[in-house]
């Protein structure tokens, strides 16, 4: 038996793009990664119907998801349109998968992060981080008691963002770019909408990219998306002594975190059945979130 991660995604790209060296590190780790689709992603294609570009990114999710070694998981919302879904509905979902999977980490978006322009984001974001603390209560959807799903609280919490608004945890992604990169790649139909974006608002400012043209037309989006993934990827790890990473801001205990480091000893038989042994490194002093 291993632990368990849910990774927990608005949309089927946000995973590879945000979180794929993540995502693979645990699952090479040994870990059971369970990635968690809230839409369908029925508007993220340029000349395709509804139905075929739900099929198609639904195919291009899995494929996507099987290079990282992660299962997937659907939840349906109708894809950006969550401003109109109640959080307290979204979160009574997210409640019952920390109920049901009993994870042991959880990977979001940041609720707190700045300048985030999809709204889809942010309310899975805020709806999961107050899943957190309503899925320990038994008041909270005391039917999932009836049906044998006991309240449960998520240990680690691994905060992505395009902003973060603090850095404590930094991943070396360098030995599975390659697998970040060519799942990212693999949302072929997804990626091409997003470089459609860009085409029109060059347009807009009466300009062109020959390369940006080429990739929308042809569907070969690989050496756009390993360009903006390797130069994110640069960044940060430049920043931190790496030559690839990936920053996160993971919550554990939050202010108790140095109290439970010192007085708290481990119950036997029950630590975390795969222990993870990622090389992180902790930007915070004392800030040992990972056993």
């Amino acid at each position: 038996m291993s632990a368990t991660v849910l990774v927990i995604c608005p949309h089927a790209d946000d995973g590879a793009l945000f979180c794929g060296g993540l995502i693979t590190r645990f699952a090479q780790a040994g870990w059971r990664v369970v990635l968690v689709r809230v839409t369908d992603d029925r508007t993220d294609a340029i000349d395709l119907s509804y139905d075929e570009t739900i099929r198609v990114n639904t195919q291009q999710f899995n494929d996507a998801a099987r290079l990282m070694g992660a299962e997937t998981l659907e939840l349906g919302y109708v894809t950006d349109c969550l401003g109109d879904v109640s959080r307290v509905e979204l979160r009574e979902c997210f409640i019952r998968l920390f109920r049901q999977y009993r994870p042991y980490a959880v990977v979001s978006f940041d609720p707190y992060a700045a300048y985030e322009p999809n709204l889809d984001h942010v309310v899975v974001s805020q709806a999961v981080e107050e899943a957190y603390w309503t899925a320990t209560f038994d008041k909270h959807h005391p039917e999932h008691l009836a049906e044998g799903l006991a309240p449960h609280s998520v240990c680690e919490r691994w905060y992505y963002a395009r902003q973060l608004p603090k850095i404590n945890c930094v991943v070396d992604i360098a030995p599975v770019l390659d697998i970040k990169i060519a799942a990212a790649a693999a949302h072929v139909e997804m990626i091409r909408n997003t470089l459609n974006q860009m085409r029109l608002q060059l347009r807009t400012a009466g300009q062109s990219v020959a390369a940006l043209d080429a990739a929308i037309d042809s569907g070969d989006v690989q050496d756009f998306v390993r360009l903006w993934l390797e130069r994110r990827g640069r960044l940060w790890g430049d920043a931190y002594g790496l030559a690839f990473a990936e920053v996160y801001r993971v919550d554990r205990f939050g202010a108790w975190e140095d109290y439970f480091q010192r007085e708290a000893v481990p119950i036997p038989g029950a630590e975390p059945p795969v222990p993870f042994h990622l090389p992180l490194s902790m930007i915070e002093h004392g800030a040992r979130l990972l056993p």
